[in-house]
């Protein structure tokens, strides 16, 4: 019976329908749209910059083998094989018969070349060893007064 009486109640009073105003119906499809075009935008950006940068893989692989081919090149014309053969060739030169070598020694030797002093016994073991070095260079015939 409450619900007879609840129901007759109601009736005596009008029943009120809340309705959304048309403006606030208008604003929820324009942000939902302007959701989507930028969904839409952000994809078409990736994908133009996805493009842009497989182009610029291509192009850099490229540079790279034109890179290893003038690395090639140069090497090729730089050959002493090659330079020897222009220079018999074009210029008329030919090999010595016989090379020498003229060694000089050192005018003076700098105190502060080393790093750490050395010891008495390991200066005279470097002499040592300099002086042996540079003693076979004195019997050259260059070295010696003719």
């Amino acid at each position: 019976m409450k619900e007879i009486v609840l129901l007759e109640e109601n009736s005596q009073y009008p029943l009120k329908v809340r309705r959304f105003p048309f403006y606030v119906f208008i604003f929820t499809i324009i942000l939902i749209g302007l959701l989507v075009f930028g969904y839409i935008c952000s994809n078409i950006i990736l994908m133009k910059l996805g493009y842009q940068s497989l182009d610029l893989e291509r192009k850099k692989d490229e540079l790279l083998v034109e890179k290893c081919q003038l690395e090639y090149n140069v090497e090729n014309l730089s050959s002493l094989t090659r330079i020897e053969k222009i220079a018999v060739q074009e210029l008329g030169m030919c090999r010595p018969e016989k090379i020498e070598f003229v060694a000089m020694l050192p005018s003076s030797i700098e105190t502060n070349m080393a790093a750490l002093p050395l010891t008495e016994p390991e200066q005279k073991s470097k002499f040592l060893t300099a002086s042996v070095f540079l003693g076979g260079f004195t019997k050259l015939p260059v070295f010696q007064n003719q």
